[in-house]
């Protein structure tokens, strides 16, 4: 098996462990929510997008539909099983709020039960379908890819510099702009993880002033920044380190403002539906619901907005690659 190949078949085996051991459990979609099979997706789907432009376009697109339908389903499921546990031991929390989150959580995971059923999740075929697809791919040969990752990699990065600039840096949207722009962000951090040793990352040669900000040893200690190392490969894609590590930064920290707006939004949903309030009598509630320690959205966006442009305007992100 070629190396190329190997990146997928170590997330593929994952989850076919994970979907093996979760067919005679009472709810297999918890069972799977809970033992993490969000990680492999996740790494499925990013090889598959990655791969799609590379060749087999038609095969690999259809792989990354199928792990996206399930991940994003995980994800749902996340959103509303964190805010449970968040809320359910909140007391300014009124219960037929916590009965609304209960309700969306069971809801989401039935969801995720019926697409696991309709896509054939819980048995061998949807595997056997996917390990077909990459069986007739034409792999290229390790150079090239490299060089036609690296332009991949170019891409993506140009694609968000355009998304970004495009704002002007004025958010008025959690989902749509910090939600939006993190996860495009996310996928340059998680292709080097899927990867499997092909991308290395290079120390800078000087640290300038305007990184040091973004070293912080949280950052640099993460775990989202060690990479798996092999001794087989000869060509890789290099990545500055120093402008990596500014990437994590700016990924964990849009997470924290997005999830931060997120509570708001999940108050108002449930406020809606549960008091039919209208959108602004709903968040005006669901910030006196949280109380002062809560930033309101203004400042939330605002937060995104200044750190977003701080960011860009360092070119961090232009210079990621080391060429």
């Amino acid at each position: 098996m070629n190396k190329s190949m190997q990146r997928f078949d170590i997330q593929i085996k994952k989850i076919a462990t994970l979907l093996d051991n979760a067919k005679n459990k009472e709810n297999p979609a918890l069972w799977l929510y809970l033992n993490d099979l969000r990680t492999p997706m996740f790494m499925l789907e990013g090889l598959a997008k990655m791969y799609a432009n590379l060749h087999n376009k038609k095969d690999f697109s259809k792989i990354k539909e199928q792990a996206k339908e399930i991940e994003d389903a995980l994800g749902v499921v996340d959103f509303y099983i964190s805010f449970q546990k968040e809320f359910s031991s909140n007391e300014k929390i009124p219960i037929v709020i916590k009965q609304f989150i209960d309700l969306k959580a069971n809801e989401k995971i039935e969801v995720l039960n019926q697409i696991l059923i309709k896509e054939n999740g819980l048995n061998d075929k949807r595997i056997d379908k996917v390990q077909k697809r990459l069986k007739k791919a034409d792999w290229l040969k390790e150079e090239k890819e490299i060089n036609a990752i690296q332009r991949y990699y170019t891409a993506e990065i140009a694609e968000i510099n355009e998304f970004a600039n495009s704002t002007k840096f004025e958010f008025d949207n959690v989902e749509e702009d910090v939600h939006e722009l993190r996860r495009m962000l996310r996928w340059l951090s998680i292709y080097p993880q899927a990867m499997q040793g092909a991308v290395k990352l290079i120390a800078n040669r000087v640290t300038s002033e305007n990184v040091k900000k973004y070293l912080t040893k949280e950052i640099i200690n993460s775990p989202f920044n060690q990479f798996a190392t092999s001794k087989e490969l000869i060509y890789f894609l290099q990545l500055n380190k120093n402008n990596f590590i500014s990437l994590s930064w700016m990924i964990a920290e849009l997470g924290k403002i997005k999830d931060n707006g997120l509570r708001i939004k999940v108050l108002e949903d449930a406020l809606q539906a549960t008091e039919y309030l209208k959108t602004a009598d709903a968040e005006t509630k669901a910030m006196q619901v949280l109380g002062k320690t809560q930033p309101s959205l203004i400042s939330l966006l605002q937060e995104a907005s200044t750190i977003s442009k701080t960011y860009f305007s360092d070119k961090l992100l232009t210079d990621l690659i080391n060429k």
